[in-house]
């Protein structure tokens, strides 16, 4: 369950998107990097109305009557029937952008949490599956987006880190998970844990505990050298 979120370069999202879905409106424009993103920060999402936009991370239903209530996942086997995401779900399902996301391990023998950064081997982008809502803040006095991203089962690379993973898109599926005549059984087939082949991760330091901290070196492999991975759990 990602939690923390780095965003810092959207060229090649948005050349895919024109070359796979066709034109779409970009509000986003200039994107501005956030290495470290944490829930209630704004992420750029592509809604399945072709708007490239941004939304605040953690999705907050219609209904709530406060930002407490918003959640940042939902979980692939029952976001269909929960009352937070089932309507969004329905008829507002997007593909949330990163470039990668970090997790905590806690490593056996110092019993400090080491944080990794998760990204794909190509260096470019993951395209999680999402889904986002309209709320009405009456502190502001307008309507905001939300979002939240969907999980899965884990691939055996990010199995033994945690037990779930984003549900991350090929872009071959990017037109069926936005698509709204997509029904149940054709979305469920997109859950398969993404190929542990395409990702990678490397130790970075404890910088990107602290959500103040936001520069690029929160993605750096971590200056000591990495443990190796099966020692965290021996």
């Amino acid at each position: 369950m990602p939690g923390r979120l780095s965003i810092f370069d959207d060229s090649t999202f948005k050349a895919d998107i024109a070359q796979t879905l066709g034109s779409f409106k970009d509000d986003v424009q200039t994107l501005v990097p956030n290495y470290n993103i944490a829930p209630t920060i704004e992420v750029p999402i592509l809604t399945n109305t072709m708007r490239y936009t941004t939304a605040h991370f953690g999705l907050i239903p219609s209904w709530a009557k406060g930002r407490s209530q918003m959640q940042i996942n939902a979980r692939c086997e029952s976001v269909f029937e929960k009352v937070t995401f089932k309507e969004a779900y329905k008829s507002r399902r997007c593909i949330i952008m990163v470039n990668g996301y970090y997790e905590w391990v806690k490593d056996v023998r110092s019993k400090i949490s080491v944080p990794y950064f998760i990204h794909a081997n190509t260096g470019d982008y993951f395209a999680f599956a999402g889904v986002y809502e309209e709320w009405y803040d009456n502190a502001l006095g307008s309507t905001i987006l939300s979002c939240a991203l969907l999980t899965t089962n884990p691939n055996d690379f990010i199995a033994p880190i945690h037990d779930r993973m984003p549900v991350i898109l090929a872009k071959e599926d990017w037109d069926t998970w936005l698509d709204a005549k997509s029904d149940y059984t054709t979305l469920n087939t997109l859950y398969t844990p993404y190929p542990s082949d395409k990702m990678q991760m490397h130790e970075v330091s404890q910088e990107v505990n602290s959500v103040k901290n936001n520069g690029k070196s929160c993605i750096e492999e971590a200056s000591l050298q990495t443990p190796r991975q099966a020692s965290l759990f021996e």
